[in-house]
């Protein structure tokens, strides 16, 4: 069985960014493990960094758990994610527990610097994974167990759309792969829901509100570049086509060419 690995930097980042390609990849037949880099333990102004950081961790593992997916917590702190060797070693743990065949994860550009430093990391992460001679490590909190083995091949790598589909010029971000989710769009906003810590917060700490309309706009507006009749919803997808890694269309292959469109970049 095809197996793919979420990994964002914070609890709801994959709910917002690639919910409903997992949920399509589910439907296809694929295993899905979901993990972040961080338990969100900065996301509320009122609770303790370890006390919004145990909701979290159950709101994440409660989405995951509404798509039949797997979910692991590597355990670093907010604003602390860096593309350093100890996290890239956590990361590689990761990758070698799960044996993904497809990463998806951030953009390298994005809005703020977690969500970049864990692209960077997922990427590295990705190719040491197969090297016998990098050392992983277990997550965060968690006891050493009994090392996974290399990997036996390098992951595809897709990075997912930057959050409000927005680069730091205020330019538009293109994607290469869109993905139709207009049938799947309710239970992903389900799976974002299960965020309910959030809500109150975004709206407190960015003027954000309407948490699932949010997220709803931008899928309507990532649709625009779909330009089909009744696609309503999409997700957009840029490849890693680096040296070693994987250049097969890996989405249209499992999702098929009604459902994916291509667009030059």
């Amino acid at each position: 069985m095809p197996r793919v690995l979420a990994l964002m930097a914070h609890p709801d980042d994959i709910e917002i960014t690639c919910a409903g390609t997992l949920i399509l990849l589910k439907e296809a037949g694929w295993d899905v493990h979901m993990a972040t880099m961080t338990a969100g333990d900065l996301g509320s102004s009122t609770m303790s960094a370890a006390a919004i950081s145990r909701i979290r961790r159950r709101e994440a593992a409660a989405s995951a758990a509404l798509l039949g997916a797997g979910y692991t917590c590597l355990g670093i702190e907010d604003l602390t994610i860096a593309h350093d060797a100890r996290q890239k070693r956590i990361v590689t743990g990761l990758l070698r527990d799960v044996r993904p065949d497809l990463v998806i994860t951030h953009p390298p550009v994005d809005y703020m610097a977690d969500h970049e430093q864990t692209s960077y990391l997922a990427r590295d992460a990705a190719f040491g994974s197969t090297i016998p001679n990098w050392k992983a490590l277990p997550p965060v909190g968690v006891r050493a167990r009994r090392a996974a083995p290399p990997c036996e091949h390098l992951p595809a790598l897709l990075f997912a759309d930057p959050i409000d589909l927005g680069t730091p010029s205020g330019a538009r971000a293109a994607a290469r792969y869109l993905v139709d989710i207009s049938d799947v769009l309710e239970r992903k906003a389900a799976m974002l829901a299960a965020h309910a810590s959030q809500r109150a917060w975004l709206h407190e700490q960015h003027g954000e509100d309407e948490y699932l309309h949010w997220m709803r706009r931008i899928g309507v507006d990532r649709a625009r570049d779909f330009a089909r009749r009744g696609v309503t919803h999409a997700e957009g997808f840029v490849p890693y086509l680096g040296h070693a890694f994987p250049k097969d269309d890996v989405l249209t292959a499992a999702l098929g060419k009604p459902r994916v469109k291509t667009l030059a970049i």
